[in-house]
């Protein structure tokens, strides 16, 4: 599943193939069940695009004559954009954006999970993108820890919190954490070590810096090229760990964690020996 630093590779594309690009039109595939946005203003009429990414989001804006027309995409399993030439455009595709010049801005989606309505913001249940908003991140999550009662693993899922972090980044994040145990709670983690929040900003960074995680389902729009060096330590490594979390993803970690049990009720116990050893040795007040 695409995620911060792909979403902004997404949005990076959007915008260079529609620099100096004139619109003439958008149609939308009668299977997908999201909404129609054949805007009639925008129709037959000559538009320009373009895009920004927060986190797992990205707003596409169609602008005429200064109205503009923001569109929220989430891209889901395999959402992508692709520009083919009219009448050759994927099977797949589920949104037409039609160029004056006999090319098509394909929204593609083969797995259906993306999805997309005119909003005129960002989706207010997720979190500030820790990459380009990290200040109003560290409060968002600083100001809440005691909100954050899950294990730190499944926590950094949260996109209330943590907007962009997805599967392959939060195994990259903990892994580079070192000594920072994945299955404590997420509050007492970061209560601890604060610098977490910057590695959930800087390992975003590089996955960006590097060309995206090599991830299944998902190719850099600019290609193979554009992938600089491979830089994921512990997801997909046949070295690691794995284990399913309580939403059936898998969770790549440093074998030295596996000692930690798997059932929830022994991870309660767990827990519990485990603070009760932080407090003895002076690590944690109660």
């Amino acid at each position: 599943m695409p995620e911060l630093a792909e979403l902004k590779f997404t949005s990076d594309y959007v915008n260079q193939v529609s620099e100096g690009m004139t619109y003439i039109g958008v149609k939308k595939n009668p299977i997908h069940k999201c909404e129609d946005i054949d805007q009639e203003y925008f129709n037959n009429q000559e538009f320009t695009i373009t895009s920004e990414s927060r986190g797992k989001e990205m707003i596409l804006t169609m602008e005429r004559n200064l109205v503009h027309l923001p569109i929220q995409f989430t891209m889901g399993m395999t959402g992508h954009f692709k520009v083919t030439n009219t009448g050759q455009e994927p099977k797949h595709t589920h949104l037409f954006f039609y160029r004056s010049d006999g090319t098509t801005l394909c929204f593609v989606d083969v797995r259906r999970f993306g999805k997309w309505k005119v909003a005129v913001d960002w989706n207010k249940k997720r979190g500030p993108d820790p990459t380009t908003e990290y200040d109003e991140f560290w409060t968002n999550v600083m100001t809440n820890l005691t909100k954050l009662k899950k294990p730190l693993y499944e926590m950094l899922m949260d996109q209330k919190y943590f907007n962009g972090i997805g599967n392959y980044l939060r195994a990259e994040i903990i892994y580079r954490a070192g000594d920072v145990d994945p299955f404590l709670p997420a509050g007492m983690q970061f209560a601890k070590y604060p610098k977490l929040l910057d590695l959930c900003r800087d390992i975003p960074l590089l996955a960006y810096a590097k060309g995206g995680g090599a991830i299944k389902d998902w190719d850099n729009p600019f290609g193979d090229n554009a992938i600089t060096e491979k830089f994921m330590l512990c997801y997909g490594n046949k070295t690691m760990s794995k284990r399913k979390d309580r939403n059936g993803r898998t969770f790549w970690y440093d074998p030295k964690w596996d000692n930690v049990p798997t059932s929830r009720d022994d991870l309660a116990d767990y827990l519990k020996n485990r603070h009760q050893h932080l407090y003895e040795s002076g690590r944690m007040v109660k």
